[in-house]
C-alpha cells in the first residue's frame, strides 16, 4: 500500500484504512489481485481472467445508493436487500469514498493516478448486516472530503466532480464480494418525484411536494404524512374527530387510550395522539396526563 515509497501521499492520507484491507488479505507485495474471495495473481491478463469467469455468476443482493453532495458534504443513504435468506453467512457492508483520477509525479513515474482509495464511510472492517430474504438494511452516513487531500500534499492535482462513492458486501469469512455498486458523488442527486428537493432531503421523496409542507414539523411531509398531530391527532384526540374542523377529545378517546395501554400499540396516529411523553411506550402515565 505504500509502495513504491513510504511518502505516497495517497497511502499516509489513511494509512491506518488501507492497512486493515491490505492484512486482511494478506498482501505483501505488489502487483497482487483478487476474485471471488482468492487470489487472481499479479497480472492484468490474470485479473481479466478472473474477473471474466466471475462476471455471470448470479447474486441475490442487490444495493441502491441515494443522496448528493453539498460543497464537501456528501449525504448518502445506502439499502441492501436480499431475495434469500442469508442471515448465516456473516455478511458484512462497506460504503468507501474514491477520486477517479489525480494527477501526482510519483517517484515511479507514473503521473495519472486511478481509483484512489480516500476513506471508508463504514469501520475499515466492514459493518455486520443481516439479510434475511425479507426486510433490507439502510444506514445513513454524512462524510466530508478533505480540502487537502491527499495529506496536505499541494503537487497533487485533483477535481471533487470525479468524487466516487462504492458499497459492497461481503462474505467476511470466504472474502468473496455479493455485490457492489459505484456512482459519482455529483450523479446522485436523485430526484424520484420530480419536485425539484433530491430524495435524502425530501420529506416525501415518491409524492411531488416542491414546497416541502410539513405543518406538524415530524419531518413528514403534508401529502405523504396520514396524521396531522398539529390540527387534528393532537395530544388525547386519539380518535381523530373534529366539530366545526376543531379537534375533540373526550370519553370515546379514553376508551380508545385504554384499549392501546391493553395492546402496547403505538403505531399509526393514535398512538402519535396518545404517546404524550414520546417514548416507546403507552402507559397509565400517559392516562394520567
Amino acid at each position: 500500500m505504500s509502495w513504491p515509497s513510504g511518502s505516497d501521499p495517497f497511502y499516509l492520507e489513511n494509512s491506518a484504512d488501507q492497512n486493515t484491507r491490505r492484512y486482511y488479505y494478506g498482501v505483501n507485495g505488489i502487483p497482487a489481485g483478487f476474485g471471488n474471495g482468492v487470489s487472481a495473481g499479479g497480472s492484468a491478463s490474470s485479473w481479466r481472467s478472473s474477473g471474466l469467469a466471475n462476471i455471470s455468476q448470479e447474486t441475490p443482493v442487490s444495493i441502491s445508493m441515494n443522496g448528493g453532495i453539498d460543497g464537501y458534504e456528501l449525504q448518502l443513504e445506502v439499502s441492501v436487500g436480499s431475495d434469500s435468506d442469508l442471515s448465516s453467512q456473516g455478511l458484512r457492508l462497506f460504503v468507501m469514498t474514491t477520486m477517479d483520477s489525480a494527477l501526482y509525479n510519483a517517484p515511479n513515474g507514473v503521473y495519472d493516478h486511478r481509483s484512489m482509495f480516500i476513506d471508508f464511510m463504514t469501520p475499515s472492517s466492514g459493518a455486520g448486516i443481516t439479510l434475511d430474504g425479507i426486510d433490507d438494511y439502510t444506514a445513513s452516513y454524512t462524510w466530508t472530503m478533505p480540502s487537502d487531500w491527499p495529506n496536505g500534499n499541494t503537487g497533487v492535482i485533483w477535481d471533487l466532480s470525479l468524487l466516487n462513492v462504492v458499497a459492497f458486501v461481503q462474505n467476511y469469512s470466504t472474502k468473496a464480494v455479493l455485490q457492489a455498486e459505484s456512482s459519482r458523488a455529483n450523479n446522485m442527486e436523485n430526484d424520484t418525484d420530480d419536485d425539484g428537493v433530491v430524495n435524502w432531503a425530501d420529506n416525501c421523496p415518491e409524492i411531488y411536494n416542491p414546497g416541502q409542507e410539513d405543518v406538524d414539523d415530524d419531518g413528514m411531509g403534508d401529502v405523504c404524512d396520514p396524521c396531522d398531530n398539529a390540527n387534528v391527532f393532537i395530544p388525547g384526540n386519539l380518535n381523530g374527530d373534529l366539530i366545526n374542523d376543531l379537534p375533540i377529545i373526550d370519553i370515546f378517546d379514553v376508551l380508545v387510550l385504554l384499549n392501546l395501554i391493553l395492546d402496547q400499540n403505538i403505531s399509526g396516529c393514535s398512538g402519535e395522539a396518545a404517546n404524550f411523553y414520546n417514548d416507546a411506550n403507552i402507559y397509565v402515565l400517559d392516562a394520567i396526563y
